[in-house]
């Protein structure tokens, strides 16, 4: 009976003891669940911070982005509208210093009413037209050369042709109407009338040189 008892009371300890391992384990299973738990939540809480920094940054970048375009717009419209001014009353300087001019065109019109000297009148005319073209001068406008001039269809517009074999082939021999440059821009060109050869220039000199040798044989 004693040896029955000894080994029921081992079998009870060992139990007691397998539990208390067990137990054991368990608490240190929990624990460490707990603290995998714990660092899981930390982990979420940084990543959740993370991502709402980032949204706040979007956010700003997108304010700014929104902001600069709208003053991009305003400015554009301001520049537009400054633009349009301008070009409104570009040629006002221009009209103010013609308005002389224009008196003076009446005061001569008034006087080739009130007097029969048409010297003068041609003398006032000519004078006021010289002053014109020093009020655009000013400007930048100047006439385009023509008479004596090689012909440029840059420049001129051909618009009659007249046999003359004494000058160079289109050489411009009147002028029908006259041609302006803005700067170097041409805003009008000469209307022309330009020599145009019948013979040829070598025909010329070769002909020239006939008469120079039947002279000399003279």
């Amino acid at each position: 009976m004693s040896e029955v008892r000894n080994n029921q009371d081992e079998e009870k300890a060992k139990e007691e003891h397998d539990e208390a391992v067990n137990n054991a384990e368990d608490k240190e299973g929990l624990e460490s669940s707990i603290e995998n738990s714990n660092s899981d939540e930390e982990t979420g809480k940084e990543e959740i911070a993370a991502l709402m920094k980032k949204a706040e940054e979007r956010d700003s970048f997108l304010d700014q982005l929104l902001r600069t375009r709208a003053e991009f717009e305003n400015y554009q419209k301001r520049v537009r509208k400054e633009n349009e001014s301008t070009s409104q009353y570009a040629i006002q300087n221009l009209i103010l210093d013609l308005f002389p001019e224009l008196d003076n065109f009446g005061r001569a019109l008034k006087l080739a009413d009130s007097s029969k000297d048409f010297d003068k009148f041609v003398e006032g005319i000519k004078l006021i037209e010289g002053q014109l073209f020093k009020v655009l001068a000013k400007y930048g406008v100047k006439p385009i050369d023509t008479v004596g001039k090689a012909f440029d269809p840059n420049l001129h517009e051909a618009v009659m042709e007249e046999e003359n074999n004494e000058l160079p082939h289109h050489t411009i021999i009147d002028e029908l109407q006259g041609g302006f440059l803005l700067k170097e821009r041409v805003i009008r060109p000469s209307k022309v009338k330009v020599s145009k050869r019948t013979i040829e220039e070598n025909d010329v000199e070769g002909t020239e040189d006939t008469e120079d040798l039947q002279n000399d044989n003279d």
